[in-house]
């Protein structure tokens, strides 16, 4: 129950960084933001010390069933956007990003069973695997929530009825860098962690259920990394692929794992 407190807390901090955040886009005052973003830390410091004394509590990184995958999503979420929010000053992105986090750790905490599923003694290729791969989720949900942004302030422009508190929203072109940046990075941590469990499958047999799923969604997102240059797409276009297309990671996350001989979640 110790460190599931730490859990707790994250969605806590979430939740009130989510009303701060719509305080300061409604009262558009300087510096309304502060405080939104410091719940967001608090969030993910919260989620940090949870995952710790859950791995030092098990032995090993804690992705081995509902609760922690979910945990750990989280929180690559917020370590996403803190990094991407710092470097180009998207509070909004923030403000966005705070009630996903903060329904994912509830939904975590109240994961019907929470019992540590045994991890085989496959080496550093497993953590890998699994870590890499649920930081490039980490990205590209945070790409997808910024092509979510873009959408809206450019339906918004075009529409003509533009309020005051959309002056507080990025411009344009910087979400237009982020989703980029966003989504080569998410792409190249998807190869990475593919290619880990490429080498555990070589080991042992192949789970083709699994195999299949991984192969298109990297090949759907090779798509859109290429999109823009080979097929000529508009960026609205692009925005809306990678908003589905994480949709469609988040929708068939759980059932392939649930199916797949490999990624036996209890839940």
């Amino acid at each position: 129950m110790g460190e599931r407190l730490w859990l707790g807390l994250a969605g806590l901090f979430g939740f009130l960084g989510a009303l701060r955040g719509a305080y300061a886009l409604g009262s558009r005052a300087k510096g309304a933001g502060r405080l939104a973003d410091f719940f967001l830390m608090a969030s993910w410091a919260s989620q940090t010390l949870f995952l710790y004394f859950r791995g030092r509590k098990i032995g090993h990184c804690p992705i081995t069933n509902l609760l922690e995958t979910i945990a750990f999503l989280a929180w690559a979420l917020l370590l996403i956007y803190l990094i991407v929010g710092s470097a180009y000053r998207l509070s909004v992105l923030g403000f966005c990003t705070a009630p996903v986090v903060s329904l994912l750790d509830f939904a975590a905490l109240i994961a019907p069973i929470d019992r540590a599923n045994p991890m085989p003694q496959l080496g550093w290729a497993l953590e890998v695997h699994g870590t890499v791969l649920l930081l490039a989720y980490g990205a590209l949900g945070i790409g997808a929530v910024a092509g979510l942004l873009y959408l809206f302030e450019d339906q918004t422009l075009k529409s003509r009825r533009v309020a005051g508190w959309f002056y507080t929203f990025p411009a344009l072109g910087d979400l237009l860098l982020v989703q980029r940046r966003l989504l080569n990075l998410g792409f190249a941590l998807l190869t990475v962690g593919l290619l880990a469990g490429a080498l555990l499958s070589a080991r042992g047999s192949w789970d083709w259920v699994k195999l299949f799923w991984s192969l298109g969604v990297w090949l759907l997102y090779l798509l859109l990394v290429c999109a823009r240059r080979l097929f000529r797409w508009s960026q609205r276009r692009v925005a809306q692929g990678m908003i589905w297309g994480f949709l469609f990671v988040m929708m068939t996350f759980w059932l392939i794992n649930r199916w797949s001989r490999a990624h036996q979640f209890r839940i």
